[in-house]
């Protein structure tokens, strides 16, 4: 078991990497007024549990850079104020961070901010891809989604998966209060416990995909759709999106993913790469021209976007006319 010293991280120009707060590099004091603290306990390779709790007496901003090339289960048992995570690449933008609730995130390289004010405290397993595969195959079109796009799926609020990660918390903490009588749990109980709180995840999960979208939901998730498309140049905010759709930002993302098979930001990224190629294939526009149309200002970022949904980059499209 690790706590993080009161070292500075590395803060690299890309910013706080992942890896750095996982194991031990995270400060316990940023700045005046923000105290944080971490618990890494590595069960076995590629699978560790992870205990953060963070205190910002004000609005605090820290960019971060994902290099963990984790699956991130995480689940929030106290958050006080407000929080949330941007992205600037990948699948979901941004994301809200509720009090009892869970996430799955995975997103291997992205970059983003993460913006909080009061306390959090939350539980995660982290699974690399290979070792979850090993435990649920393949796994549902969604997850195959997520490790190829990244992004976030959240709203998980079980009462089960509650208590599962305050006893994960009470072991890493306090393990006398977990029940070990020797001071720490045995290595296979905390596995045990890691892979149980995994599985109540995919419940959960499977549970709400096999619920229909009610009919006044699916007016207002049609609603959200249209208004997301209305302009290909402008990324979605998805907290606005939700808004004005009349549903919370997780019941969107949630109802996106059923009635539309992708998130609204996978969905608006897939249009507009549509569109684009239309534009490349129907006249001589330089490639700079019709990227900056699209809201990108690096044009060889909007053509690996390109490559990524077509296979071929941007420039290279036209040769198929």
């Amino acid at each position: 078991m690790h706590a993080s010293p009161s070292a500075a991280p590395d803060q690299t120009a890309s910013g706080l990497l992942v890896s750095d707060v996982l194991y031990g590099q995270a400060p316990q004091q940023l700045d005046p007024g923000c105290a944080c603290y971490s618990i890494t306990r590595i069960i076995e390779d590629g699978l560790e549990l992870f205990q953060w709790s963070g205190l910002f007496e004000v609005v605090k901003e820290i960019q971060i850079l994902d290099d963990s090339n984790r699956i991130c289960f995480s689940f929030n048992s106290c958050a006080t104020g407000g929080a949330k995570c941007s992205y600037v690449d990948g699948g979901q933008r941004e994301y809200d961070i509720d009090d009892n609730s869970g996430r799955i995130q995975y997103g291997p390289g992205r970059r983003g901010t993460y913006c909080q004010q009061g306390a959090i405290h939350s539980l995660s397993v982290l699974i690399h891809p290979d070792l979850f595969e090993s435990w649920v195959g393949e796994g549902q079109a969604e997850f195959k989604r997520l490790m190829a796009e990244g992004g976030v799926l959240d709203g998980y609020r079980g009462g089960e998966l509650r208590a599962t990660a305050r006893m994960l918390h009470r072991a890493l903490v306090s393990p006398a209060e977990a029940g070990a009588a020797a001071g720490e749990r045995h290595p296979l109980w905390l596995r045990g416990q890691c892979m149980t709180f995994v599985s109540l995840f995919l419940e959960e999960h499977a549970a709400a995909s096999a619920t229909e979208v009610s009919a006044l939901d699916r007016r207002r998730l049609m609603r959200a759709r249209d208004r997301l498309l209305e302009d290909l140049s402008r990324p979605p905010v998805l907290a606005d999106l939700a808004r004005e759709a009349g549903l919370s930002p997780s019941s969107m993302n949630r109802g996106f993913r059923k009635l539309f098979g992708a998130s609204p930001f996978a969905l608006f990224q897939r249009e507009r790469m549509v569109a684009a190629r239309q534009r490349l294939l129907a006249g001589d526009e330089p490639v700079l021209s019709i990227a900056a149309d699209f809201g990108y200002t690096n044009a060889s970022h909007f053509s690996e976007m390109f490559r990524k949904q077509f296979g071929l980059l941007a420039g290279e499209i036209r040769r198929t006319r």
